[in-house]
């Protein structure tokens, strides 16, 4: 551990739960890293990406000991592990589970369940109904100190009890009884995991189970002879009682409370159909033979059907939400008369329009996209159990209402001012802090940007945000607010800003366990900030001075008390590297856990014992997880989720800089293959965005996708090149030219690109600038341009079809960044949009879309294609079926991919002859 600032026995302060001296398991301490390559390795297929496989769902323990995860390859079966570690931190035992995912770690640690889902190869072979019904998902439970595996067949959820003691499995069984023979039926299975017991309850629909202790809630499935019933039941003991005997064919909403020993239910009335649309408070606490139902009085409102239900505030509340009552509309009669069959009432019953309203809050489409999202949204309230008084903390379901029972008070965020303005503006919302108890609402900003939420005092009392780039603090027992900081000389926002729009703040760490003071970012340190406005920069200036960017790992429960160490993460701008740090703020010592050009993500931090895993990655180096305590001694790798990557060549990145033709300094990475000769000039694969440099430490995933995988391309004798672009407003095309162009002059002058094989790719934003900039260069030898807008003008006034959205506000404030409407200054929407310029075009265009794209019009494409295919230009567009903005059939994207390559193979190697390049593809009917 490196001293920074202090002296090192400050760092007690961190209180260490855990010994630093670790004992190896061998299993993992002779896995080796593939940081260097070793023996004979060979260039990448495309099938052996499909196999490489990432982390995607991941539990603990509560003590942090035993660890379980799943390993998913892009295509193929996932595999389930298991891991315990001592408490010395060694691994002193893994398992693995055969299409194990989605693992459940009982909270004692002895047990993990994991779901199982059919082999891929079984999916695909089933032809018949009859095959395809017998792919079931199983549940496997594993014996965390054994390894022994129980499978419980179709069963699509399970879930462990509190206590650790029972794992409940909701089951489809076929009953063998003479009345039902043969007939599939849910069942709930109780299994003593001690003992491997088994009860079970018939004909289930849905559980839930306590937090803590034996108790699991239950929903019965109605009949047409028999409605739901809800039923709880202790597992200890097999005791079990019906709480609400008639839930009709609605589903209930259940909960218990954080010891268990209390239930709250939303269930609908006696008899009623599966769609009913409001629902009832019951309340039972252990003791009681009987639910108690929770009335209201609130004229024109009832519980939703969509509501969750939640205890809150030390289990003294319940959180529900409310919807105004609608009228049922009524079906019109079949016409009787010949009079009837004239009436202009039926007839315009069948018409289909919508209307656009230039004074509309929300225009058509981004109302029909958000309608389903509407018809759930609820308005909160909270049922005071000790008071057994109800608070409406909302009297709008188009308000955002954000309550944690860690916070004292709520906050609520209004946006209806500005819906309007939306499309041409972009989002912005008022702030309210709401009293959980008695519903006051206060007024704390106005039109502030939507990504500007409020950071909240745990006791309630104050709020800091940012507004017009100053940073304010709110008091609800003054009902005002107040700047402060302003004799501080640094940005609360991005300095780097390139956008119209107003910058984004760097955000807040925030608050001290007593709500005395508060953490707040600049771009490199941090601050904190008390409620009188008095401040100190904890991190010295260390972080501006070094180029380090340090911020607060927040606690994944509670906060950090007023004489506790800091946990913080840093990311070094200047080397690309980052780590972890201890801060003590009592002498402001600043001590380096782990550091170094590497990328150091936290994955899990368990607060009580400070068991902490971690990731660290490069390029080569791909992000395994780590376990270690606070200590950061001798970290042990306890994953190995690709060991075949060593069978391959892969790549070193490293940092480059140039000039662009304005006179900024730029920065990019280059990737090199293992077999890199310096004596040689390659063909480069330009693969860009915004900003990239930021990823020279970064493992690339390896997926088959709309991007082009860059191991995957080294192995085929490219260099990757991943450039950074600075924009100016008015002219984010002549922009891209301006970053691109000497960067491609100094590589080539540099000897190591091929000044005849330089290819561009780009994808969305970056599929435009590839538009545009061939528009003004010949530099590129071929071109990918993926989903680009060509044409700004028309564009402008396009609607983003995934969100409903219109497209006004990205130009005038957004990623686009022209920052004048069309109506005011039309010349910058001509000159950034390559359209316009298609006659100067010379090299090799390839266009890809897919024709439901809800980012960007599809059109935009057509457009581009037309202009160069009436001027004669080198252009084929790959329309994808079906597809939006990202292709999602795997098929497309295997088949983008190896085209991908193909065009530029052909252009930038001489190599290959692609038919479809050549001489097209006539069109296809597909099924």
């Amino acid at each position: 551990m490196r001293q920074l600032m202090a002296k090192t026995q400050h760092i007690v302060s961190l209180a260490v739960l855990l010994p630093l001296t670790f004992a190896s398991w061998q299993g993992v301490t002779t896995l080796a890293h593939a940081d260097e390559p070793s023996g004979e390795q060979r260039p990448l297929s495309v099938s052996d990406i499909m196999k490489f496989r990432e982390i995607e769902r991941q539990d603990w323990s509560d003590s942090g000991l035993v660890y379980a995860y799943d390993a998913v390859p892009d295509l193929g079966d996932p595999t389930g592990y298991v891991v315990r570690s001592t408490e010395q931190l060694s691994v002193s035992n893994q398992w693995e589970v055969e299409r194990g995912t989605h693992p459940r770690v009982s909270a004692n640690g002895a047990y993990v369940v994991f779901t199982q889902r059919p082999a891929l190869l079984a999916r695909e072979q089933a032809e018949t109904d009859e095959e395809k019904k017998a792919l079931v998902t199983n549940q496997v439970l594993v014996n965390v100190a054994t390894g022994e595996q129980t499978v419980f067949e179709n069963a699509e959820s399970a879930e462990f009890t509190g206590s650790s003691q029972t794992l409940v499995v909701l089951q489809t069984q076929t009953l063998s009884d003479a009345e039902d023979d043969g007939k599939e039926t849910p069942v709930l299975v109780f299994v003593d995991v001690n003992t491997g017991q088994q009860r079970s309850v018939q004909n289930v629909s849905q559980f839930v189970v306590a937090d803590s202790g034996d108790r699991v809630a239950f929903q019965t499935k109605a009949t047409d002879e028999n409605p739901g019933e809800v039923w709880v039941r202790n597992t200890s003991n097999n005791s079990q009682l019906e709480l609400i005997e008639n839930t009709g064919k609605a589903k209930a909403a259940m909960s218990f409370d954080e010891a268990g020993d209390s239930i709250a239910i939303l269930a609908a009335a006696p008899d009623s159909d599966k769609d009913e649309e409001t629902r009832q408070l019951f309340v039972w606490n252990f003791g009681e033979s009987e639910v108690s139902s929770v009335a209201y009085e609130r004229d024109g409102w009832a519980i939703s059907e969509h509501s969750r239900v939640s205890w809150l505030y030390d289990d003294t509340a319940i959180e529900v939400g409310f919807r105004p009552l609608t009228e049922e509309s009524e079906d019109l009669p079949k016409p009787e008369t010949l009079e009837d069959l004239y009436s202009l009432e039926r007839i315009l019953d069948d018409r289909r329009v919508q209307v656009w309203h230039g004074d509309d809050d929300r225009i058509s489409t981004h109302q029909r996209e958000g309608y389903r999202r509407s018809q759930r949204a609820t308005a909160e309230s909270l049922y005071w159990v000790d008071t057994q008084s109800w608070v409406h903390l909302s009297d709008d379901v188009e308000l955002s209402t954000w309550i944690d029972d860690d916070y004292a008070a709520a906050m609520q965020s209004d946006a209806t001012p500005y819906l309007r303005e939306i499309t041409w503006n972009g989002f912005f919302h008022d702030i309210y802090h709401v009293n959980v108890r008695t519903g006051e609402k206060q007024l704390v900003a106005e039109k502030v940007p939507s990504w500007q939420r409020g950071e909240m005092s745990p006791n309630g009392e104050y709020i800091a945000f940012l507004q017009n780039e100053k940073l304010n603090l709110f008091s609800a027992e003054t009902s005002t607010s107040q700047e402060i900081g302003s004799g501080i000389d640094v940005s609360w926002v991005d300095e780097e800003n390139d956008r119209p729009q107003g910058a984004y703040g760097y955000g807040f760490g925030g608050w001290l366990a007593d709500s005395s003071a508060f953490f707040v970012y600049d771009r490199f340190d941090i601050w904190q900030f008390n409620a009188q406005g008095d401040y100190q920069n904890l991190t010295s200036g260390q972080g501006r001075e070094t180029e380090r960017s340090f911020r607060i790992v927040e606690k994944d429960e509670g906060f950090y008390g007023a004489n506790e160490a800091l946990f913080l993460r840093a990311y070094n701008e200047d080397t690309k590297g980052s780590g972890f740090y201890a801060l003590n703020r009592g002498n402001q010592g600043l001590y380096e856990l782990v550091a170094g050009e590497k990328t150091y993500e936290l994955v899990h931090w368990e607060n009580e014992t400070n068991v902490i895993y971690f990731t660290e990655e490069d390029f080569r180096q791909f992000p395994d997880v780590q376990i270690t305590d606070f200590g950061f001694a001798e970290p042990t790798r306890i994953t190995e989720v690709n060991p075949q990557q060593s069978d391959f060549i892969w790549g070193d990145a490293e940092l480059v800089t140039w000039e662009s033709t304005v006179g900024e300094e730029l920065e990019g990475i280059l990737i090199k293959p293992d077999n890199y000769d310096p004596n040689r000039q390659y063909p480069v694969m330009v693969y860009y965005y915004e900003k990239f440099s930021q990823r020279l430490h970064q493992f690339n995933q390896m997926k088959v996708n709309h991007r082009p995988n860059f191991p995957f391309y080294l192995g085929q004798e490219y260099l990757v090149f991943l450039p950074d672009i600075n924009f100016r407003v008015g002219a984010p095309g002549p922009s891209a030219t301006e970053s691109l162009v000497p960067a491609m002059e100094m590589l080539v002058e540099e000897g190591i690109a091929d000044p005849d094989g330089l290819g561009l790719h780009g994808h969305s934003w970056s599929g435009y600038q590839t538009a545009f900039v061939v528009t003004e260069t010949d530099i590129f030898d071929a071109a990918v341009a993926g989903a680009p807008v060509s044409n700004m003008t028309s564009a402008y006034s396009g609607i983003r079809w995934g969100s409903g959205l219109a497209r006004q506000f990205q130009y005038e404030q957004g990623q686009s960044r022209l920052g004048v409407n069309m109506y005011e200054d039309i010349d910058p929407y001509i000159e950034n949009s390559p359209v316009f310029f298609a006659d100067r075009i010379n090299t090799p265009m390839l266009i890809q879309f897919g024709d439901e794209d809800g980012a960007v019009p599809w059109e935009q494409g057509i457009e581009y294609y037309l202009a160069l295919r009436r001027l004669d230009k080198p252009v084929v567009m790959l329309q994808y079926e079906g597809e939006p903005h990202h292709l999602q059939q795997y098929a497309n994207k295997v088949d983008y991919t190896l085209k991908m390559l193909e065009f530029f193979d052909y252009h930038l190697k001489g190599e290959g002859s692609p038919s479809w390049w050549l001489e097209g593809v006539e069109y296809q009917a597909y099924d």
